[in-house]
């Protein structure tokens, strides 16, 4: 399912009392407000559905063949989703 599917979906379930222009901004700032928590550091957690934490990848060594030595990579931070127990 796609953005503009979900949308449609959720205008049916909801019939005509919310248009879908008003849908997709709503989904829109959900989207924008969960990646500026994710970036605060802090997670975000939605009840039956699952969470979002940030994690942090560590830097690591590693044999680079084109330079013929080892490296070592940057550190980076990646979104990880821990799906909720309950279904």
């Amino acid at each position: 399912m796609n953005k503009k599917e979900l949308i449609r979906t959720i205008s049916q379930e909801l019939g005509t009392s919310i248009s879908q222009d008003k849908i997709t901004l709503i989904l829109d700032k959900a989207v924008e407000i969960t990646k500026r928590t994710l970036v605060a550091g802090e997670p975000v957690k939605w009840s039956g559905f699952g969470s979002f934490i940030m994690k942090d990848i560590p830097p690591r060594r590693f044999y680079s063949m084109r330079l013929g030595e080892y490296v070592t990579s940057k550190g980076t931070k990646r979104i990880t989703f821990i799906p909720s127990r309950s279904q």
